[in-house]
């Protein structure tokens, strides 16, 4: 069922994940060093952490600033490496006490810790009604977000998926619609997980 993307081979890892950095920013921009700080960090952080599938943790993170990369062409963003910083620490805040947004700040900027702020969930109703007022930065890292989980959610328990694309359905495809942002591949991931669900039951 999971959908065979570039982000989700098995010959990714570090080589291959900083060989595209290369192509935005050479070594020695403070971008690049930028987003080594920030891969670096959240390995280190997520490095005891593992998804219901038993895959590392950190996986996920680096999938998520590969789906920017590799479908939402965010190089093409004036801040391209303030986007893939934040997506690769996007649940570091919610997930690790030690890191708390003064942390962010301190060590990535303001605006890597703005967004990293805007992605952290304190409470699930209060954080999807934040959305309306949310940039449209959020977005690209949120959507890239829900569309690996809803690809990889094949481990979790039946009830667990039907939330997820309830959850979707209701809060997360309204804002890909409206900001043309991985409306389509998301659909597509509703409707695999709805299938998978219902041959999970029978």
């Amino acid at each position: 069922m999971e959908k065979k993307l570039s982000f989700f081979s098995k010959s990714e890892n570090r080589g291959s994940f900083f060989a595209r950095i290369a192509s935005l920013y050479p070594a020695s921009d403070k971008r690049y060093r930028l987003i080594k700080k920030a891969y670096d960090a959240a390995k280190d952080a997520f490095r005891e952490k593992y998804r219901e599938s038993g895959e590392r943790y950190f996986e996920h993170l680096r999938c998520v600033a590969l789906i920017l990369i590799d479908m939402l062409y965010v190089y093409r963003h004036l801040d391209a490496h303030i986007l893939i910083c934040a997506a690769l620490l996007h649940d570091i805040v919610e997930d690790i006490p030690s890191w708390t947004i003064e942390r962010v700040r301190e060590e990535f900027g303001e605006e890597v810790a703005e967004l990293v702020d805007w992605l952290t969930k304190r409470n699930a109703k209060e954080y999807h009604e934040r959305f309306i007022r949310a940039p449209r930065s959020f977005f690209l890292i949120k959507l890239a977000d829900r569309l690996h989980n809803m690809l990889t959610i094949w481990s979790c328990p039946r009830a667990k998926i039907l939330r997820k694309i309830e959850e979707t359905e209701k809060y997360y495809l309204p804002f890909a619609e409206q900001h043309l942002i991985l409306a389509r591949e998301l659909h597509e991931a509703v409707a695999q997980a709805k299938l998978y669900s219902k041959e999970k039951m029978e």
